[in-house]
């Protein structure tokens, strides 16, 4: 029986693997997954840095199907749970996998979902690999970054001002370069070992002098340990925490609503090193986890000093002082930042267990964070039920069943105040040719989870209910489609009083051959917010309501040329106010057949009445570095990257962007305000393996 599925899956899908054969093909497929998920996000700001370090992880160390577990696959971010299930089923029920052609045999897994997976997984013997620390710290992989960026525009911020401006208002002007600069060094074996630097000063701050004595703004270090026996892991230094369904504690990477309809549950796990440059979103200690047939626990403790803007309050008053807001942009440029700079000691303590036990695994987690300033009461009242005080608690449950082509997942948590989140979910392989999900949240307007991170995006005052499908319709044809309806119980930012809001997305996915595809997406939002009419009292509600139409075709010329065209249209509407906008763009991907050079080019055109108009579009960027800018105005769009390969162990990036506006003089705001009509900005990077 075995043989039999070997040799009919060898002739259905032997195309399929021929076609990735060579790695230039599983680099392409990495690229592919970042666009995907990248342009899908309205974010500039998120960090995919962990994200991509796991599918390059295993590009350089596949996964061994007879020898892998459901947190192994789940890190790919490539599986659905009921995917990963099925892969690991078949494996109990056939036993050891022969050949990497048996995964088409596994109903759940479709074509293009094995197209994905097939450069980070392999078929090999069962070994169970002893720690061996000369091995270990001997074989390794070393890689070193070099990072250079810089505006080519003077920014407000950089205009020399004279001592009596400067003597009214020292922020005025930064304190250092337009220059930014990254480092990074990092040790890994295989996936048992990681340790490594890094350090980063951002532009307009000091370097080797100044606030910045020590050199670069921010440095972060890890050391992480896995796999020896009991001990799961052990990791010191900078470090991330997830557990559960980000209700209780979540650190670091995390997505929201993208086209990739089937990806909402979160795969938490655990304790992971941390090796990004977000200045605040980390654990800086260690921690443990402890792991014994069924049972595994967790703990791990954290102290450092954040950014804060303090009140100190008015003694003659009686008033006291305390923290008015943190700071979480990691910018220390003027005078103002840098005293905000680590002004309050934070103290985080936290752990959790689990119990699996088949298809059954129940999981508790906690963290209690402690401040030695109080967080001041906030006078908004859209925000009076917001955490206060120096201290804080929160303890949650969570847990993921499977049954049959089914998956049930949810956590609940509570905090100090008896605040109540709640999320449960559904996922349902209902026929080879539908997946289903289904996702309600209930986050309390007093929930002050502080390392909340759920599905949706909110943390507080949040009752929504997400139904997302994908349907096979033919060979060639995929249908992605979500409904996403929330309420909103009390008041918000510029909304006060109670409100509403749905959100639709339908993409339709063809391809065309192998080499060429396209894909329609229609996307509508609907929120409110106060009128923009003056009236007496309270402000009522009206509708915000923006839609999105966008046409996208890729096309692989030949081994060298690919090229990706899109039209995006979008319409606004406040009330009865509306508004459009359109963006144009045209991208070539050349390579190079007799030097090893890579360019990534694109021209775009756009042309939005304004900001709330504005449109994202994904763009190609250096490796770790992510750009997902906003398109508004009236203008054009040009970068150019170069990716070298000097040798074997020496990468070299260079990239060049231009925003060039017809309709704007001035750009940006405040101290980054350029005076003139065009934005460019220079980009290097060196990536060495020694």
């Amino acid at each position: 029986m075995k043989q039999i599925l070997v040799f009919i899956s060898i002739l259905n899908f032997g195309f399929v693997f021929s076609q990735i054969e060579n790695e230039d093909e599983r680099n392409q497929i990495i690229e592919k997954r970042i666009e995907f998920i990248g342009e899908s996000l309205e974010n500039s700001n998120i960090d995919f840095t962990t994200y991509l370090e796991d599918l390059y992880h295993f590009y350089d160390n596949p996964i061994n199907l007879n020898q892998v577990t459901f947190d192994d696959l789940s890190r790919l971010h490539l599986l659905t749970d009921v995917q990963i299930v099925s892969i690991l089923n078949y494996y109990k029920s056939y036993g050891q996998i022969l050949s990497i052609y048996e995964l088409s045999a596994i109903e759940e897994l479709d074509k293009s979902t094995i197209e994905l997976i097939l450069p980070f997984v392999k078929v090999g013997e069962s070994v169970e690999e002893k720690t061996n620390w000369k091995k270990m710290l001997t074989y390794g992989k070393n890689e070193v970054f070099l990072r250079y960026q810089r505006d080519l525009q003077t920014r407000e911020g950089y205009i020399p001002k004279s001592d009596s401006i400067l003597e009214l208002n020292p922020n005025k002007q930064y304190v250092g370069s337009p220059d930014k600069i990254y480092s990074r060094y990092r040790y890994t074996y295989k996936d048992k070992i990681s340790w490594g630097v890094t350090a980063e000063k951002d532009a307009g701050e000091q370097f080797f002098k100044g606030a910045q004595s020590k050199g670069f703004d921010f440095y972060s270090a890890h050391l992480m340990i896995k796999n020896m026996g009991i001990v799961q892991k052990v990791v010191v230094g900078d470090f991330q925490a997830n557990f559960g369904q980000g209700l209780t504690m979540w650190s670091g990477f995390n997505m929201g609503k993208t086209a990739d309809v089937l990806n909402v549950k979160r795969y938490a796990k655990g304790l992971r090193p941390y090796t990004s440059v977000n200045e605040t979103n980390f654990l800086r200690g260690g921690g443990l986890t402890l792991q014994k047939n069924k049972f595994d626990v967790t703990i791990f403790g954290s102290h450092k000093r954040i950014d804060a803007n303090l009140n100190l309050g008015d003694t003659l008053f009686g008033s006291e002082g305390g923290i008015s807001s943190f700071q979480s942009t990691g910018f220390h440029r003027t005078i103002g930042e840098i005293e905000d700079r680590k002004a309050v000691k934070q103290t985080v303590l936290g752990g959790a267990s689990h119990f699996t036990n088949g298809n059954l695994k129940i999981g508790v987690a906690g963290v209690y964070t402690q401040y030695d300033v109080p967080l001041s009461v906030s006078s908004q009242t859209y925000s009076q039920f917001n955490f206060q005080g120096t201290n804080n608690y929160s303890v949650g449950l969570n847990y993921l069943y499977f049954k049959n082509k089914m998956s049930f997942f949810g956590e609940a948590t509570t905090s100090k105040n008896q605040s109540i989140a709640i999320l449960n979910g559904m996922t349902w392989h209902a026929d080879p040719r539908l997946d289903i999900v289904i996702l309600h949240r209930y986050l309390d307007k007093k929930n002050q989870s502080l390392y909340s991170a759920p599905f949706g995006g909110s943390t507080t005052n949040e009752n929504g209910i997400y139904l997302g499908a994908k349907a096979k319709i033919s060979k060639h044809l995929n249908l992605s489609a979500y409904y996403d309806q929330f309420t909103n119980n009390w008041l918000k930012w510029l909304t006060d009083g109670p409100s509403y809001g749905r959100e639709i997305l339908v993409q339709a996915d063809y391809k065309i051959n192998y080499n060429s595809s396209l894909y329609i997406r229609f996307k509508n939002k609907i929120t409110q917010r106060d009128t923009k009419d003056d009236v007496a009292g309270i402000d009522n509600q009206v509708f915000l309501n923006k839609t999105n139409v966008r046409l996208h075709y890729s096309q692989r010329i030949s081994k060298q040329i690919s090229v990706r065209s899109r039209i995006e249209v979008v319409k606004f509407l406040y009330d009865k106010d509306e508004s459009n906008g359109v963006l144009l763009y045209q991208d070539l991907i050349y390579k190079f057949k007799k030097i090893p050079l890579k360019l990534s080019a694109r021209y775009a055109i756009f042309d939005t009445d304004n900001y709330d108009t504005r449109i994202y579009a994904y763009e190609n960027d250096l490796l770790y570095l992510f750009s997902i800018p906003s398109y508004y105005y009236k203008g054009a769009r040009t970068y150019l990257m170069a990716k070298y390969d000097i040798g074997e162990n020496i990468d070299l990036w260079v990239r060049w962007g231009l925003f060039s506006y017809a309709n704007q003089t001035e750009i940006s705001s405040g101290l980054e305000t350029i005076y003139g009509s065009k934005k460019s900005d220079i980009k290097v990077q060196l990536k060495i393996r020694l």
